[in-house]
């Protein structure tokens, strides 16, 4: 029965492969899944670096996150797998958007059934670069005459991972990949949880979590040895002894494509997982002795008489006999190192539930600032509306109030130049009044004058009228004197006739 995988979520993985041998591999999309490599697809899917969607860029394509499509509390592990993938998937309607915006966008593809691969990538500045192809028929055709069955194989594995790390410049991976591909894709649609099964993907990374937590501690040192090391062979926690094992460089032609693909080299493990912790009796394998329980043999051994010329398939000799004594203080140690070892993870488990109950009260704790800082944040936002609005209202209340005054202001300026203008015409009215009256007093002086002028010459006229009516009367007096009485008083009526006369014309 297979070993369980050993798993450290953004950092290691391992575990079998699809030829029965322990891989390693490390990096941030290491350890959320089971890799089972993309020869197995029968789809393609479109990816850009993490990196590179900037929050410019998802505001600009109204991009949603793989990880803002998963709800947090449902599937925690998931969430967490997405929002650290180095890799995004993106839905191929925002494919031609990215690439305008500046990306490099890698789009891969496979098909089991016609073992055909495809790779595209575009944009970033770059050129184009398009490649499609029978991988089968590529390694058969680079191989020539030495193209079997088994020589076919050893040159398809590891065949997608170095053709992705070749064509991308080291920025896509099988992995990689691999990852993104499980998680739902970058969307502005709300199509990126399609062809997905998220809820199948958490329930097998907790499942791996549950299966690899009591050698968290000895995960991150064999994490670490494998980082710091430049040695080819080391010895690491739980699985005795890492190997680094490599595969030469050539070229291969796909499609009409010609690759050059340099150096490619893995981790591999030269035995399972110790379940018992028990490291020794895998060193003791190694050197030639017999383990209590020995790591399992590989699933085919070479065929007879042929080279064992790709170093991944090499597989562990039947282990030598031992005798009684041996078997038995080897059992009694594994039995001693088996009851520290469940007493450490014991100890680990304590540690662990501890851990995750302050993990828990942190959780709460930071859940509790989060939303006191939410609602502080949402009196802060309340009191700054109504304080905007306040102010907006004072404002208009102002302006109105400005308006009115302006208003008031001009027409109180209107009605001073209406009325300026009224005194004007008043002053003007009154100025050709008082030119009017001059000119008519002028004209009654003038008249008055001449009446005065015209009183004087009648007056001249009567008084010589009077005169000569007086002369008259003297004469007339002195013929009545002559003719008599009656004469006289006749000549007195001619004469108050007369001055009558001139008395009521003078008047008019």
């Amino acid at each position: 029965m297979a070993s369980p995988p050993l798993v450290l979520p953004g950092v290691l993985f391992v575990g079998e492969d699809e030829r029965a041998r322990i891989v390693a591999h490390t990096g941030a999309a290491a350890g959320w899944h089971v890799p089972k490599g993309i020869l197995a697809w029968s789809t393609e899917v479109s990816v850009v670096a993490r990196e590179a969607l900037t929050d410019e860029i998802r505001r600009n394509t109204k991009l949603v996150m793989p990880e803002e499509q998963i709800p947090p509390a449902k599937m925690p592990l998931t969430a967490q797998a997405a929002a650290k993938s180095p890799l995004v998937a993106v839905s191929s309607k925002l494919v031609p958007k990215l690439v305008e915006a500046g990306l490099r966008v890698h789009t891969v593809g496979v098909d089991r059934i016609t073992s055909s691969f495809y790779y595209l990538a575009e944009g970033g500045g770059e050129d184009e670069i398009r490649i499609e192809g029978d991988l089968v028929q590529a390694v058969g055709q680079m191989l020539g005459e030495r193209a079997d069955n088994a020589a076919i194989e050893r040159v398809l594995d590891g065949l997608p991972d170095r053709l992705l790390r070749s064509l991308s410049k080291d920025r896509v991976s099988e992995l990689t990949v691999e990852l993104a591909a499980a998680l739902p894709r970058a969307a502005a649609d709300g199509s990126g949880t399609q062809e997905v099964e998220l809820e199948v993907f958490e329930k097998n990374l907790a499942q791996l979590l549950g299966n690899a937590e009591k050698y968290t501690s000895a995960a991150r040192e064999l994490a670490a040895k494998l980082a710091e090391t430049n040695e080819r062979r080391l010895e690491v926690p739980l699985f005795g002894e890492a190997r680094k094992v490599s595969q030469g460089p050539f070229d291969i032609t796909v499609g009409e494509r010609r690759v050059s693909l340099p150096t490619y080299e893995r981790w591999v493990m030269s035995g399972p997982l110790a379940e018992s912790n028990d490291v020794e009796a895998v060193r003791a394998l190694l050197a030639g002795k017999a383990p209590t329980n020995p790591p399992r043999a590989a699933s085919s051994p070479p065929a007879a008489g042929k080279a064992d010329d790709d170093p991944l398939l090499a597989n562990l000799r039947e282990t030598p006999k031992v005798d009684a004594a041996a078997q038995k203080a080897a059992a009694e140690r594994a039995a001693a190192e088996k009851k520290a070892a469940e007493e450490k993870a014991a100890a680990e488990k304590r540690a662990a539930e501890k851990a995750a109950a302050e993990k828990k009260a942190a959780e709460e704790k930071a859940a509790a600032e989060k939303k006191a800082a939410e609602e502080k944040a949402a009196a802060e936002k309340k009191a700054a509306e109504e304080k905007a609005a306040a102010e907006k209202k004072a404002a208009e209340e102002k302006a109105a109030e400005e308006k009115a005054a302006a208003e008031k202001k001009a027409a109180e300026e209107k009605a001073a130049e209406e009325k300026a203008a009224e005194e004007k015409v008043a002053e003007e009215k009154a100025a050709a009044e008082k030119k009017a009256a001059e000119a008519k007093e002028a004209d009654d002086k003038e008249a008055d004058e001449k009446k005065a002028e015209q009183k004087k010459r009648d007056e001249k006229v009567a008084d010589k009228a009077a005169k000569s009516a007086v002369d008259t009367v003297k004469i007339r007096r002195k013929d009545s004197e002559k003719s008599g009485g009656m004469a006289w008083i006749a000549v007195l009526l001619v004469i108050a006739a007369a001055v009558a006369a001139w008395r009521l014309w003078f008047s008019h």
